[in-house]
């Protein structure tokens, strides 16, 4: 018998102008132990066929099968099966402390004392990779990154103690070590207590790695299934192949490498800057300049400070020390807004939650030049209301046109955020961000929640409209495939500092830095036999090094005893620029005159 047993199972929207098919007539099954991957671009019905299996569907829905049993028996959360959805902060309670959530679904579960609860909920946390549990414990989802959150939601999933686990994007905002970590602990989890999984992904190497059994749905149908090596060595429909072939790349090319742009040229740069939190985060000691024109990458796992540097680079936040510069100039931290005036936009990453939902399109443009156009009138000293009407003569143009260059139409520019899909709703957000013409846009995982068409399309828009209009980018991702081809050059965050950095084709073709190379190995291709190499990568983790050395120490297969005592300097050759005591003469010996450095690992 199944453990998971769906036949024919079909959903239709009920809506005022009839019923709409979403799911039509899928089977799918799942047998005890295994692990069965449910893989399609984002709109194809996955997540809405998951909620129908678990009853989560609202009542416009009309929900109808053969059959959908666990065990033989009616799905009930929490009890014989666990969700893990795709938006950890819609899944937790803002207003509770994550310590408290986790605790309740223990003590549901086990029947057990709150010092029993305690303790199994801080196991649950370890279990999934949180360091400090006792201090997560005490914090609410929004002091969480994405990821952390993320890795609560799993915990919570695995305190049902369930014999079904439906994974719903479960590793979307995770980089790459981490969600490698997190794929070893849901399959150490399946081999322990032979608990069943289906995981539903839009990521083809995360099926790969994971999966001994394939269904591929797309528009509502299954319309292909089979062993895993079936489906991405021998896919018989189109459909599969053309997410093979967007999984591979192989629709956008890799960026050529453009001239060194001088440093005469840098716009943005920021100086031994300081910004500590609870539990050690933030960044520390950290430096980064950003110059005319080109595309510096931001790369590194959740909580390395990648976004905390992109806030205060926008002054979104303020750093506890260290200086940051405009054209040469210091910015005072206390006026950064004021005195980037603009220059200086971001993308975020959740194109759901980063959009007004109330506003059209045309409204949140308009909102954005009138903004531009008070801190115009700010400077120059011209009242609003002239500077009001001048805008209202130009806005209508302006909108036109960054519709036109993000690839919206006029049309969309009456309708509201809910009518578009997650790609539309990123175009949306770019567009808001280039309306003002800035010469910095930020890109903080502005991928991330996207599936593999959605996401080409995406960076094929920032690249056209980036080498059009010339504006220089950060750009924030744990995607070292979307890096190596979109940026210039790279910087890699561990602990809040960056670890190494350079040109984006030499880092990744020739890492320097042990964390830098297990990035690199931990990315899953789209190949079941390729993709077994992560599993040596995820293993080699530990714990980091709790001193004053090398907050990587615990974690490197080539730590020596001085990594422990101390922090390593940055050594730099010829503009590359690695923190590793590999690279010092002074642990690893002196050099003649006409050295040139490699990589020494």
């Amino acid at each position: 018998m199944s453990v998971l047993d769906v036949q024919n199972l079909s959903v239709k929207y009920l809506t005022e102008n009839g019923a709409s098919d979403v799911i039509n007539n899928i089977s799918l099954r799942v047998e005890q132990g295994e692990i069965v991957g449910l893989v399609g671009e984002s709109g194809s019905g996955k997540s809405t066929a998951m909620k129908a299996v678990m009853g989560l569907l609202g009542e416009d829905a009309a929900v109808s099968s053969d059959r959908i049993t666990v065990c033989g028996h009616r799905p009930v959360p929490g009890q014989n099966a666990a969700m893990i959805f795709q938006d950890s902060l819609s899944c937790l309670n803002p207003s509770v402390k994550i310590g408290r959530q986790l605790k309740e679904t223990v003590r549901i579960r086990r029947k057990c004392s709150r010092k029993e609860a305690l303790e199994r909920s801080e196991e649950l946390l370890d279990l999934v990779g949180i360091r400090n549990p006792s201090i997560r414990m005490r914090q609410y989802p929004f002091e969480l990154s994405g990821g952390m959150r993320q890795r609560v939601v799993l915990a919570t999933a695995l305190a049902c103690e369930p014999e079904l686990i439906i994974a719903d994007e479960p590793t979307t905002a995770l980089d790459a070590v981490v969600q490698a970590q997190i794929l070893l602990l849901l399959k150490r989890v399946v081999k322990e207590t032979k608990t069943s999984l289906l995981l539903v992904s839009h990521d083809m190497g995360v099926i790969a790695a994971m999966c001994s059994r394939v269904y591929v749905m797309h528009q509502g149908r299954i319309v292909e299934s089979g062993t895993a090596e079936d489906i991405f060595y021998a896919p018989m429909e189109e459909y599969t192949k053309r997410l093979l072939k967007d999984a591979r790349g192989g629709r956008l090319e890799r960026m050529q490498e453009r001239k060194d742009v001088g440093r005469e040229n840098i716009i943005l740069k920021m100086e031994h800057v300081t910004k500590s939190f609870e539990a050690n985060e933030g960044v520390r000691d950290f430096s980064m300049e950003i110059r005319k024109g080109e595309v510096f990458a931001l790369v590194g796992e959740s909580g390395s400070g990648k976004t905390t540097a992109a806030r205060i680079l926008a002054g979104i936040q303020r750093e506890d020390e260290g200086t940051l510069y405009y054209r040469g100039q210091i910015i005072d931290r206390r006026q950064r807004m004021d005195s980037l005036g603009g220059r200086v936009q971001m993308v975020f990453q959740d194109p759901y939650t980063s959009l007004n939902p109330c506003l059209t399109v045309r409204r949140m443009l308009e909102e954005a030049l009138e903004a531009a156009a008070r801190r115009t009138a700010a400077k120059s000293g011209t009242g609003r209301k002239a500077d009001r009407k001048e805008m209202r003569k130009t806005a209508s143009e302006k909108i036109r046109k960054i519709l036109e260059l993000t690839g919206l139409s006029q049309e969309d520019a009456d309708r509201c955020p809910w009518d578009f899909s997650g790609g539309q709703r990123q175009r949306i957000g770019i567009a808001r961000a280039l309306i003002v013409e800035p010469e910095l846009l930020v890109c903080d995982e502005a991928l991330s929640s996207l599936d593999a068409s959605s996401r080409e399309k995406i960076l094929e828009l920032i690249l056209r409209i980036q080498k059009k209009v010339g504006f220089a980018c950060l750009f924030i991702s744990h995607d070292m495939n979307v890096v190596k081809r979109i940026s210039d050059r790279v910087g890699v965050m561990y602990g809040g500092h960056i670890v190494e950095a350079g040109k984006t084709k030499s880092v990744c073709s020739d890492p320097w830095h042990p964390y830098t190379k297990q990035l690199m190995e931990a990315v899953p291709e789209a190949d079941p036999i390729r993709s077994a190499k992560i599993k040596a990568v995820r293993e080699k983790g530990g714990a980091d090094s709790g001193g004053s050395g090398c907050p990587f120490a615990g974690r490197c297969g080539y730590a020596m005893e001085c990594c422990t005592e101390k922090e390593p300097e940055d050594y730099i050759f010829e503009g590359r620029k690695v923190s590793c005591f590999l690279y010092s003469e002074e642990h690893s010996g002196r050099r003649s005159r006409g050295y040139k450095m490699s990589s020494q690992i």
